[in-house]
């Protein structure tokens, strides 16, 4: 578990680096629009209350004390806002084929899908048992088309991508070993084209993460990479350059 006091020092050294509020500074016509319309955007979609009920759902019967009662709800609104912009940037782009590694709930899924029900949507999990209940979760709600794999292995997530000619979203979800992801990482790379978009959970979660989320936005086939703390988002496309964000909150 992360120290607290780490987490604030993070949360502060974000808020001093944010910067583009309101897409201001940001030059590019597509970008600015993405920012400002897609990543600020606080509209309710149709489906929100759905998901958040199968949220609400799924954790009843849980006894909790007052303190962790609030830490729950509030780690809920903020897994509703990370949900909701990964559900606006899959709407608004062009996607036919999306993954998630490290399936949790499946309410990231959830999100992920109903934004583009006609897309693939491939979610993979080493967790057996968070399989499992995810599935019966999917067939519950009539969520048919989710394709579930438990990853044993990377070469077990080579196999599941040569089934696939290109992957247009990527969700990195909260995986158990972060260090895990930059292999994961470079898989997933070699299904990437233009305008390809990968998401990342909790960047700033631990040391770890932080080192690893720099790292991966150097990398040279990434064009812009945006930091809105709760999410990181890298994006493939030329025409772009070299671009990095740190987006305050609006």
């Amino acid at each position: 578990m992360t120290h607290p006091i780490y987490k604030l020092k993070e949360h502060i050294s974000y808020k001093i680096k944010a910067r583009h509020r309101y897409g201001h500074g940001i030059h590019s016509p597509y970008l600015y629009h993405f920012v400002t319309s897609i990543l600020q955007d606080r509209h309710p979609y149709y489906c929100f209350e759905r998901i958040e009920s199968s949220r609400r759902e799924s954790s009843k019967g849980l006894i909790l004390k007052t303190v962790d009662s609030f830490l729950r709800r509030r780690r809920s609104k903020e897994e509703a806002r990370c949900g909701q912009i990964i559900f606006r940037i899959i709407q608004h782009e062009k996607i036919k084929t999306m993954l998630e590694i490290g399936t949790l709930t499946g309410m990231e899924t959830q999100y992920m899908t109903l934004a583009k029900p006609k897309a693939r949507c491939i979610t993979v999990t080493s967790e057996t048992e968070t399989a499992a209940n995810t599935q019966k979760l999917f067939q519950k709600l009539g969520l048919n088309q989710i394709e579930m794999h438990l990853l044993k292995s990377e070469a077990n997530l080579t196999t599941i991508l040569k089934e696939c000619d290109t992957l247009d979203f990527v969700l990195f979800n909260l995986l158990s070993d972060p260090l895990q992801i930059p292999d994961l990482f470079n898989l997933c790379l070699s299904k990437k084209q233009k305008g390809s978009i990968f998401v990342f959970r909790n960047i700033h979660g631990s040391p770890e993460f932080t080192k690893i989320w720099q790292s991966l936005r150097q990398n040279v086939q990434v064009q812009v990479s945006i930091d809105i703390y709760d999410l990181g988002i890298l994006m493939f496309n030329p025409e772009y350059g070299k671009k990095k964000y740190v987006l305050s909150k609006k």
